[in-house]
């Protein structure tokens, strides 16, 4: 048993876990990258925000 680690019954990193980072988990890598852009997150910029959205730290471009 100890020495198959595919069928081990602890949890592994990227095994069992759902809920572990998109760096473990490629499948919930493309569906949890576009919504955590550094991008839109840390910096609105006029380019990543989508029309109809004004920039709350960048005053208006009129």
């Amino acid at each position: 048993m100890a020495s198959n680690p595919e069928i081990r019954p602890d949890p592994g990193p990227d095994r069992i876990d759902p809920q572990s980072p998109p760096e473990t988990q490629p499948s919930q890598a493309p569906a949890e990258e576009p919504m955590q852009q550094p991008g839109e997150i840390e910096a609105p910029s006029p380019d990543t925000l989508q029309p109809g959205q004004q920039p709350t730290e960048l005053p208006p471009l009129n």
